[in-house]
């Protein structure tokens, strides 16, 4: 016997792929600029882990939204210690636990976004997020590479004197992943060109594929 959705209040119901693609906007296009202020670090945490809560709330079944939040709360408490220790191991495995949730967020998404032949601006709201998603995710693991590998990246073919901020991750990984190559900052090991290429393979995929289903799903509708 599978465990009943729980309901979430009305308006979160109604607008909850609304508020993550809201969120995850926010960090995208807001946490950057302020992380180059003194408390741009700490907004950045802040806002990526609004993210990824509204990216939670979503799910309807309560044991497997618990077991989001734990995994979530897991991966901060490792975020909080690996910042103040200097682990570059307890980073990864913050990173893995994030991005974990991250894709059994996505996913969630992507299957509500074509679970009605009717689109409207919900389902357009939860493709989206699911794109955006990627975006931070694979931003999070870059900055866990670079604090594992230091020289796997390279800011105008120099290595990086101060590390890869969230910011600068979340930058090059949609750079990465619309396939844009500005060029500023470049991978420099097997490991970071396999994850570039990885990435910008599904940006590329996901675009054509969702769209396809979209405007199918559209015309099938306008035909009946």
């Amino acid at each position: 016997m599978q465990p009943s959705p729980l309901p979430l209040p009305g308006p979160l119901t109604r607008h909850r792929y609304a508020i993550l693609f809201s969120a995850l906007l926010a960090t995208i296009a807001v946490g950057p600029l302020l992380e180059a202020l003194d408390f741009g670090r700490v907004f950045m945490e802040v806002l990526l882990t609004a993210s990824l809560v509204a990216a939670v709330a979503p799910i309807g079944v309560l044991q497997k939204r618990r077991a989001m939040f734990a995994i979530l709360g897991l991966a901060l408490a490792l975020r909080w210690y690996a910042s103040h220790s200097d682990s570059a191991s307890g980073s990864a495995v913050a990173a893995l636990l994030w991005c974990g949730v991250a894709v059994v967020a996505a996913y969630g998404a992507i299957r509500y976004s074509l679970s009605s032949v009717r689109i409207d601006a919900e389902h357009l709201c939860a493709a989206l997020s699911a794109y955006l998603l990627v975006g931070v995710c694979w931003g999070v693991i870059y900055v866990a590479v670079v604090r594992l590998q230091p020289d796997s990246m390279l800011f105008a073919g120099a290595p990086l004197a101060h590390g890869l901020g969230m910011g600068d991750a979340i930058y090059f990984s949609f750079v990465t992943l619309a396939t844009l190559g500005y060029g500023d900052l470049t991978p420099a090991t097997p490991v970071m060109r396999g994850l570039a290429v990885f990435e910008a393979i599904i940006g590329q995929l996901y675009l054509a594929i969702m769209v396809a289903r979209l405007v199918g799903l559209q015309t099938a509708l306008q035909s009946r």
